[in-house]
Order: structure tokens, then sequence, then C-alpha cells
């Protein structure tokens, strides 16, 4: 196979990446689209009616007016599209499975779409989900001239990677689907950059990415013990996740928290964990208990940005006063307006009429637009 351990690796990791940041999916197809030797433009298309994510599309390499000219005369017209329903989760098919290239040569969809393209009748995809409620493709057309080098090379790679692309979805529509007081962020969630742990319920860890590994590296917040389960710095902290672990542990639905860890230099840092039920998928990039265990954990972590700079930003570009602005940055770490009031040793009924007050000053018609607002803005790195 042409596609190095190395660069499969690294698709991987992009892949698990946009599950907690849905716009890393163009990096990764733009990475993807780089990696049999020749120029492949890729595509992650679909749609899920649960999570009204009606179409989710990232494409790579097409040519911009080609998109466009898609969009407004051909996305029902698409000849590949026709036989999608022929296939099952899990399937790789190449293109002339889906439409032979005699027939596809007939078409104007060929003759406007794919021929102006360098004639890009080659490459293929892998279904990822298809069900009554949702559909997602991965997908990559070559030209015709690079079939015969490469077409095999990509469908490899679409099967391996089409595991992981999966779960990330799979962890985008479980995030998607908890209520706003649940998850505040939605799918914003930590960003970029954040350190990404996946444990089973013994605290195991099973995946850390790139920045995760660092974390563990220094010891500063987190570390492990000879058997790879993941231990944080303070018994408090320790405490925190490991109830949260527990009650994860009992099955039957997902749990969510967020929570402020200190390093052991006095930092403080955001951890956002979600529990996972993930037994019904056929593998995973991270390892064999997924396929065992029906609940697993995903842990995110990045430094926190609510400090007292990031407490008056908020206040500037909002136009909030002090008091709304500290209440509008704990609501959007998805604490409740009755816990709110426990840490800021204020009433509930204050709480609430400080949100009503942010909500009516940032012209939010709901708290998850008023915490959205909040998210963009650390998104920013402020």
């Amino acid at each position: 196979m042409a596609v190095r351990a190395e660069d499969l690796l690294r698709l991987s990791n992009l892949a698990v990446s946009a599950a907690l940041d849905p716009g890393q999916w163009q990096v990764f197809l733009d990475t993807l689209s780089r990696s049999v030797g020749t120029r492949v433009c890729t595509q992650l298309i679909g749609y899920d009616d649960l999570t009204k994510a009606t179409p989710l599309t990232f494409t790579s390499g097409y040519d911009p007016r080609i998109l466009q000219l898609y969009d407004e005369h051909y996305a029902d017209k698409n000849p590949f599209a026709a036989n999608f329903a022929n296939y099952k989760v899990g399937d790789v098919i190449a293109t002339h499975q889906l439409c032979p290239p005699e027939t596809l040569r007939k078409t104007q969809f060929y003759a406007d779409l794919l021929l102006p393209l360098e004639d890009i009748v080659g490459g293929g995809g892998a279904m990822l989900a298809l069900d009554g409620d949702r559909m997602f493709l991965l997908g990559g057309n070559m030209r015709s001239k690079d079939r015969d080098k490469y077409e095999n090379d990509w469908l490899q790679v679409c099967a391996q990677l089409a595991p992981v692309i999966r779960q990330s979805l799979e962890i985008n529509r479980t995030i998607s689907g908890l209520t706003f007081e649940k998850w505040a962020a939605e799918q914003h969630l930590l960003g970029t950059g954040s350190a990404i742990f996946v444990t089973d319920t013994s605290l195991q860890i099973h995946y850390a990415c790139a920045e995760a590994q660092k974390l563990l590296a220094s010891g500063s917040l987190v570390g492990c013990d000879w058997d790879r389960r993941l231990q944080f710095r303070t018994q408090e902290d320790q405490g925190q996740f490991s109830a949260f672990v527990k009650l994860q542990s009992m099955g039957g639905f997902d749990v969510f928290r967020n929570w402020h860890a200190t390093d052991d230099k006095g930092r403080s840092w955001m951890c956002r964990s979600v529990g996972l039920q993930l037994a019904d998928l056929d593998s995973t990039p991270f390892g064999a208990f997924m396929n065992k265990s029906i609940s697993a954990v995903l842990l995110a972590v990045r430094p926190d940005t609510g400090s007292e700079t990031f407490l008056a930003h908020v206040q500037k570009k909002l136009g909030l006063s002090p008091a709304e602005a500290a209440t509008v940055l704990k609501l959007a770490d998805g604490r409740t307006p009755a816990e709110i009031a426990e840490d800021r040793q204020i009433s509930v009924y204050t709480v609430r009429n400080q949100i009503k007050a942010a909500l009516s000053k940032t012209g939010s018609r709901r708290q998850a637009d008023l915490v959205r607002s909040i998210e963009h803005l650390r998104l920013q790195g402020r």
C-alpha cells in the first residue's frame, strides 16, 4: 500500500479531533486529498435529521464555481447518488460501481462538472451511515488517467479510515443531541488544540491525541499509572473525574460534566467530559474495549480562558456588566442557574435576572445563542 503508516495515523488523529471540533473536517479532507500520490478531490457529505445537520458538506480540491453549479442545478441529479441505497454501512465503493463510465459520460452532469475538472471519473468512497434518519458518505474523485495507478490505494485508505470517521460522526451526533443545559457549547466544545483522551470506565486510557500525550509526559495536570489509568494531579480533581466515570458506568444513559482543574503551577484548566455509548460500532481506533463495553468516556482539556482578562473582554465585546459577564461565563461552562447561584453565593432569582439581561443586551433569543457568543470568543483564543 502506497500510504505510509504514519500518514494514516495522522489522518486518524485529524478525524478524531473533528469529533470535538467539526470544523476540523476541512483540515482532515485537505490532508486526505494529498494522501495517495496524486490529487484527489475529497468530500464528506450527508445529513442527519436527528441533529438537523442538513446538509453536512465539506469538500477539498473542487473548483468553487463547479461546486456552485452543482448546488444550483445538479444536487438532485447526481448519477452516483441514485445507487447509494444499494450499499450498506461499511462498504467501500468505486465510482464505476455507482455509475458505469459509459453511462456517466452520456450525462450533462459529466459534461458540466467532471470533465472540466480534468475528467475526474475515478476514485470512490465509503458508506459511513445510512438509515431512516441520516446518510453520510466519504468520497473522492480522481482523474481518469490516474485510476489504474492510484484508485486501489485510495479505496484502501477509505477502508482504513471509515471506522474512525464513523466514530467521530457518532460523537458529533451524541454531543449535538444533548440539551443546552448539558452541553453549553453544542458542537464547538473546547475547540482546536485540546488534549483529548478516551478511557474505559476503569479509567484506562485507550486513546490520547498529541496534545494529550504532551500533557501526560509533563505530569503537570494529569498522569497515568503502570496500567495506563488516568490520574489527575490532585485528589479533588481525581474525585471529580472518578465520580463522573462511576455514573457513566451505570449504563443506560450518557452523562456530561464541566469542571475546572488546577495544575502544579496553579494554572486553571477547563475539563469537559462526555459519556459515550458506542458499542454498536464494528471497529474503532481506540482498541477492542469499545466492541465489548457499552460505555466509554471522552475527556477534553484546555487551558482555561475564564481569567479576569477574558471576563473584561466579554464585558466589552457583549456590553455586559461585570456580574452579568461572570454569570454568563459560568453558564457557558455548562452550569445550571442553581449551581451558578451556589458558586457565586447569590440567589437563583438574581442569576436568572442576569441571564435575562444578557439575552436582551446581546440580542440573543435563547441561552444557547448567548453561550455560542461566548464560545466564539473562546475559540478566537481570547
